[in-house]
């Protein structure tokens, strides 16, 4: 009797020991999975974080590479239409003398331009040398000048129009033709064209 009533002890004790450890044991895996959990979720919120970032990031970055090719294909647009806007003059100036009764005033005038810059410049001999094309030697024919000026056409220019004037002995020499002209220009009109340009695009965007 008393062997049967320490087996039942025994068995109770080890009842309670097993319920004990499957007690500790429950407790144990929850505090393992809610700590897998939270490590999951603070990992999760990480990469979230760090995505959202990197997403910011290369969306800043590829918002600033389309700001500059915007800028840059705004720039090329505008120096296209400022070299077109020049190579439009070269046309003009080039076929100016297609239209003699255009032309005709034009060269008279550039001829009265370079007299005047030149005599300023003459030393004794007052006699002024203009070079001209070949093609406006007819034209020529009813240019009047002062008689007090001594002038010499030589027609050894090839050029768009216009003339150039010297001293006889060529150490002074005024450069007025269109072509040259043209060229002295070249900066200014690119300088103007450009800020017209640029306030265009400027109200238009």
């Amino acid at each position: 009797m008393k062997f049967k009533a320490i087996l039942d002890g025994i068995q109770e004790i080890t009842t309670k020991q097993i319920d004990e450890i499957e007690k500790q044991t429950a407790q144990h895996v929850k505090d393992i999975k809610d700590s897998y959990t939270k490590e999951a979720r603070a990992i999760r919120s990480a990469l979230e974080k760090e995505g959202q970032i990197r997403l910011q990031r290369e969306s800043a970055l590829i918002e600033q590479q389309a700001e500059m090719q915007y800028l840059q294909n705004v720039a090329d647009a505008r120096q296209q239409l400022i070299q077109e806007s020049l190579d439009a003059v070269k046309v003009q100036l080039q076929q100016v003398r297609q239209s003699p009764e255009k032309y005709k005033p034009l060269l008279f005038s550039l001829i009265d331009e370079a007299i005047q810059d030149l005599i300023p410049s003459l030393g004794e001999d007052k006699t002024v040398v203009l070079s001209l094309d070949p093609r406006d030697k007819d034209l020529i024919k009813d240019y009047f000048w002062d008689k007090d000026i001594p002038c010499q056409f030589e027609f050894n220019l090839d050029c768009w129009g216009g003339c150039n004037a010297s001293s006889t002995d060529a150490m002074v020499c005024v450069y007025n033709t269109l072509d040259q002209r043209f060229q002295r220009a070249l900066p200014i009109l690119q300088q103007k064209l450009s800020r017209f340009f640029n306030e265009k695009t400027v109200r238009e965007t």
